[in-house]
């Protein structure tokens, strides 16, 4: 019983505190009560957001995951394939950067990294011709493995 009233007391203990100053996060699944001197905010799965200040100091309390939701407006260019002596690579939306590159071959023995310059052109120059697989890397930690063809010039 009284690990009960100690719970009840502790869910309540936010509605006599302090005014609350909240940093804006977007919550997929839960709910915010706000009340005029503070605001809770819980989340399904996770513990419940609890920010107390006055005009000295500021506690936070638990965690909220923000909003982070797959790109689907993310492509690729990549031309000319097959290619002479280089290719260019480029990725569209999701407001991506190509952040490096890695050359493999068709046994997945790494070639070479490559970090980008400003037009995203991959120089093939001195490579056999061949099979050759890029694993490109993003800006916001994604990647992507296209499958290129170096012929002879």
């Amino acid at each position: 019983m009284r690990s009960k009233l100690t719970c009840f007391l502790l869910l309540l203990l936010p509605f006599w505190g302090l005014a609350q100053a909240r940093q804006q996060v977007t919550n997929l699944a839960g709910f915010d009560i706000s009340v005029t001197d503070f605001i809770v905010t819980s989340s399904i799965g996770e513990p419940a957001i609890l920010t107390l200040s006055n005009s000295n100091f500021i506690l936070t309390q638990g965690f909220l995951q923000p909003e982070i939701l797959p790109c689907r407006d993310l492509s690729f260019s990549y031309y000319p394939n097959p290619a002479k002596s280089e290719i260019t690579i480029e990725a569209f939306g999701c407001e991506v950067q190509v952040q490096g590159m890695e050359l493999y071959d068709s046994w997945g023995r790494t070639i070479t990294l490559i970090t980008p310059n400003k037009d995203n052109k991959v120089q093939l120059g001195d490579i056999s011709p061949g099979v050759y697989f890029i694993k490109i890397g993003l800006s916001n930690g994604d990647s992507k493995t296209i499958k290129i063809i170096k012929v002879g010039t």
